[in-house]
C-alpha cells in the first residue's frame, strides 16, 4: 500500500474549501484572452505614501552597516572570552596534575 500525496493534499482542500463554501471559480474565456488585457500604463492616484529612491538606499546601507557592525562587535567578544579560556587551560596544563 503506497501514501498519494499529492492525492491526500487534494483531497485535504478539495474539503476544506467545500466546508468553506468558497470554492474557486475558474477564470472567464475573456480573461484569459491575452487580446482583451490592457497594455497602456495606469498610474495609481490617491497614493499617499511616497519615498524617494536615494532615501531608501541609504536606509538600506546603513541598516546593512548596523548589522555588520553589530556582528563583528559580538563575534569580537566572544573571541575575547575564548582567548581568556584558552588561556587558563593552557595555564593549568603547564602546571600539571599534581601542582
Amino acid at each position: 500500500m503506497t501514501f498519494d500525496h499529492h492525492a491526500a493534499t487534494f483531497r485535504v482542500a478539495s474539503s476544506i474549501l467545500a466546508v468553506a463554501g468558497q470554492m474557486p471559480e475558474r477564470p472567464s474565456d475573456q480573461a484569459a484572452d491575452p487580446s482583451q488585457r490592457s497594455t497602456e500604463f495606469h498610474a495609481v492616484e490617491g497614493g499617499a505614501e511616497v519615498m524617494s529612491g536615494e532615501t531608501l538606499l541609504v536606509e538600506a546601507y546603513a541598516a546593512l552597516w548596523i548589522i555588520l557592525f553589530g556582528f563583528i562587535f559580538v563575534s569580537w567578544r566572544r573571541q575575547s572570552r575564548i582567548d581568556a579560556r584558552v588561556s587558563e587551560l593552557e595555564r593549568l596544563v603547564a602546571q600539571g596534575p599534581g601542582k
